[in-house]
Order: C-alpha cells, then structure tokens, then sequence
C-alpha cells in the first residue's frame, strides 16, 4: 500500500450506545463504508447474507452498497461504537475493497480501538485542527484493519477533574446495565464527596453545564442513537432511556434536535447524518458509552 497519506475521509455519523437484550437492527443497504466495534456484549452479523460472529474485541467493516443486518446479544446488553465515512482515495492504492476483511478479533493491547475511541471524541469535539487530527487517526486504522498489524504495548485515558471523575464512575457503574435508572444532584454529589453547590461549579468549569443537564443531554444522546440504529419501538427508546413518558420524552427530544422521535428516525433512514454531539458532553459520552 504506497502512498496512503493521499487519502482523504469524510465524516457522517458516528457514536457509542447500549442496546437491550436481543434487540436487532437492520436490514439496510449501507451508503457509505462503517466500522464497528464491539465493547460488552456480542453479535451476530450479516453482510449481504454472510454470517460474522462479533463477540466483545471485534471490529467490523461495512461497505457501501452492502445490506447489513445486526441480532444483538439475547442475553445481555451490547456496547459499542460506531463511525461512517467515506473516502477519496486520490490515486492511494489500497487492495480492492472486495478483499477487505469484514471483521477482525483484537486481542488487549491493540491500537485500532484505542483510536477509534480518540476519533469520536475528536468528531465531537471539533476543537483546533480536529480534521487533521481525525484524518489522521482515521487513515491509520484503515491501514492497520487492512494489514492486520494492530499491536501496541497500552494506552492511556483522558485527564479531567477528579471530581467530575468520580461522578463518571459512578453513572456508568449505575448506567451500565438495563434502562437508564434515574439520579439525583443528590446522588452525584454523595457519590463525588461534595457538595452539591461544589459539584454543580466543577460541572459547569469542565463541561459548561450542570450536572443534571448533562445526565438529560447523555440520556437524549443514547435516544438518538437507538431511534437511527435500531428497530426498538419509540416507546421502549423512552424506556430504555429514562423516560417514563412518552410525551414527556418526545418534548424533551424535539427541544433537542429539532423534531419528534418519529420523525428524526423517518428522516436518518432517508439519509440525513446523525446531529454531532454538543461539545459540553463529548467527554462524558467517551467515558460513559
């Protein structure tokens, strides 16, 4: 593969959800080319009718024009995340995308997801020189998925405040399993050891919101990615989400990104790209999803 700098991506959707014991997805033709990878849980897969088992370590590759079709986990829930782009090859040459793999298991310490967690958070984020930065990250786990040399000795995390730390912890510790169970300012500050006041100035410093604003905008996030990546009913995306009403649900969703549940679904299948995530709550997706 010579000349791979010449390559040039471009982003559509992209995220990281949960989704409930045997929920499915599909069937879709794909538009664009997607990886996946699978964090807890496992899957069963079909590209244009080929079966790919996906349990936790699989990256997956779909390409455009494939009709994919996802049967997660009937026993427990599935995390994993997801990007789609496109590419300008620009005379790169890359083996014919007949022969791209469409999965491949990692083992711990490889460099792919590493990566491809950094290139979501940089997508959210779109801080100084971000598409340099995800052109970059992207191109690199496009050329170690093809080669399937992807070894690295570790990583590392993202630094934050320790406080805000903690209450990370403790909503994916909360969060991790089943419908998203409801919490308090009170329960965030006990589970931090401060104040709630204390706590409500950290948020607002590191995520320019307050912490409840962040749990409403993490809840409506993971809603979004159900309604575009999943057949759930708009009634059990509520559920599942946190939202005991329906009506309550749909007001909240509207406010958020512009139209009803029904109806963000309807236009994504059309072709509209899912809506970048606020810059306030990138970081606490990254570390909750």
């Amino acid at each position: 593969m010579r000349d791979c700098g010449k390559l040039r991506f471009h982003f559509a959707g992209h995220g990281l959800t949960i989704y409930p014991p045997g929920a499915t997805f599909g069937p879709r033709t794909l538009r664009d080319f997607e990886f996946v990878w699978i964090v807890d849980g496992q899957a069963r897969c079909h590209f244009d009718g080929v079966e790919v088992p996906a349990p936790p370590g699989t990256v997956l590759l779909g390409r455009p024009g494939m009709r994919d079709h996802y049967i997660w986990d009937p026993q427990r829930h599935t995390r994993h995340g997801f990007v789609h782009f496109t590419v300008d090859l620009h005379g790169a040459q890359l083996p014919p995308e007949r022969e791209w793999p469409l999965a491949r298991q990692l083992g711990a310490g490889d460099i792919i997801r590493p990566l491809l967690r950094h290139l979501i958070w940089l997508l959210s984020r779109r801080g100084p020189d971000w598409d340099e930065l995800a052109q970059g990250a992207i191109r690199q786990v496009l050329m170690v998925y093809l080669s399937g040399e992807g070894s690295v000795a570790g990583e590392g995390g993202v630094a934050g405040s320790p406080i805000v730390e903690r209450v990370l912890l403790f909503v994916q510790s909360r969060w991790s399993e089943g419908p998203l169970v409801e919490l308090t300012l009170t329960d965030l500050a006990q589970a931090a050891g401060v104040t709630q006041g204390h706590l409500t100035r950290m948020f607002r410093s590191a995520l320019a919101v307050t912490p409840m604003e962040a749990l409403r905008l993490l809840r409506l996030e993971r809603a979004a990615t159900m309604l575009a990546r999943s057949n759930l009913s708009i009634q059990e995306v509520a559920r599942q989400c946190g939202f005991q009403s329906p009506f309550h649900f749909s007001r909240l969703f509207r406010a958020t990104y512009g139209h009803a549940p029904r109806t963000f679904r309807n236009r994504i299948a059309m072709g509209m790209d899912m809506p970048l995530t606020r810059l306030a709550v990138s970081e606490l997706l990254a570390r909750v999803w």
